[in-house]
């Protein structure tokens, strides 16, 4: 049972700085944070370093993200004190030794919980609530970006776009529930199936849309025909496919207008065709 004590009343000869001090400063650096993440890595790493500490643990718990556990260091959670705090101690900072007094350590947890809700926010604000994939928003800022870096430094990517052949039939045989499970099994089959370097969106409705790095447009068919397969393992019901229109850049477009026009009525045309 983790003592709920979490930093104790031990003192010794500690620091130079009041570990107030320290979390003054984090504060101030919490508003031009990159990652609300990497903020609270780079703040337990701070915390262990400047107090002189072994390891520093918080628990964090955060609807709907549920319980989040990051340790100084980013070292996995295994084995003595800080395992047993991960599976089991209430949310709160856990440090070895256990020296900082109760109200720097409250200040720090809760600094470093805004920090995770502004993660959180932040994600909900770029990605899909359904699938988990970017929206479109965050894929045309993202698309943009390809291109422009494209041109200048001759990287070349074809961009995808997928439709859903039959999803309609789907909604009206069986109910939205059961097409809200289809998009999201194309969510988890795009992320697994997809090499660190692409990107996923759902671009609304039935429609999704991928950066892929490389030129070769048959990676997309080749995807598509995966994606449809897995879509129907995952479901297990229903009888999906996938319409494919696709566009390199820079070769056949060098602005993202042009690239998604030329991507969509290849799309169109494959569509028409079936």
């Amino acid at each position: 049972m983790v003592d709920r004590n979490l930093l104790g009343d031990a003192v010794r000869s500690g620091p130079d700085r009041p570990a107030h001090e320290l979390i003054a400063e984090l504060a101030a650096q919490l508003a031009h944070a990159p990652s609300g993440v990497g903020f609270i890595y780079d703040a337990l790493s701070s915390l262990v370093r400047e107090q002189d500490l072994s390891d520093a643990l918080l628990v964090i718990d955060s609807p709907p993200a549920g319980r989040q556990v990051f340790r100084a260091g980013r070292r996995p959670v295994r084995g003595g004190w800080a395992e047993e705090c991960a599976a089991s101690a209430e949310p709160g900072l856990y440090t070895d030794p256990a020296i900082l007094p109760p109200e720097a350590a409250a200040s720090l947890s809760n600094l470093c919980a805004v920090a995770f809700r502004l993660e959180v926010l932040a994600h909900d604000a770029s990605h899909d609530a359904l699938t988990g994939l970017l929206n479109r928003r965050s894929f045309d800022d993202l698309l943009v970006g390809a291109v422009s870096r494209g041109v200048r430094y001759g990287w070349s990517f074809t961009l995808v776009l997928m439709d859903l052949n039959r999803f309609k039939a789907v909604n009206d045989r069986l109910g939205h529930p059961a097409g809200d499970e289809v998009l999201r099994a194309v969510g988890r089959g795009l992320r697994s199936f997809l090499r660190a370097s692409d990107v996923a969106a759902r671009l609304g409705g039935d429609e999704f849309a991928v950066i892929l790095d490389g030129t070769d447009a048959e990676l997309g068919k080749g995807l598509a025909e995966r994606l449809s397969q897995s879509t129907v393992e995952m479901v297990g019901w229903a009888d999906v496919a996938f319409a494919v229109g696709s566009a390199t850049a820079p070769d056949e477009a060098t602005t993202a207008i042009d690239l998604y026009k030329l991507a969509d009525s290849r799309l169109y045309e494959a569509k028409r065709e079936r």
